[in-house]
């Protein structure tokens, strides 16, 4: 499965998110998820790829599709994507 499905279905699990409804290029906001629930979202998307994002990273990603893009070039640059 690649990376943004993997990261939509954790999305709709954890986040309770319609299915139908994610864009991932939509800013979190506009998909219900605020600045906290996305800190408890990205501590999932971490240990679901063995990743890890910092602080400055963090602040980057705006959207689904930021953070599908830092997850694959995380997996990319520690060999694993």
């Amino acid at each position: 499965m690649e990376t943004l499905e993997r990261i939509k279905n954790l999305a709709i699990q954890e986040l309770a998110l319609d299915p139908g409804k994610i864009d991932p290029n939509a800013p979190l906001e506009t998909l219900g998820v605020d600045s906290l629930t996305f800190i408890e979202f990205m501590f999932k998307v971490e240990d679901e790829f063995g990743v890890k994002v910092s602080d400055e990273d963090l602040r980057k990603i705006k959207c689904l599709a930021d953070l599908e893009r830092h997850v694959a070039a995380s997996l990319q640059a520690a060999g694993k994507g």
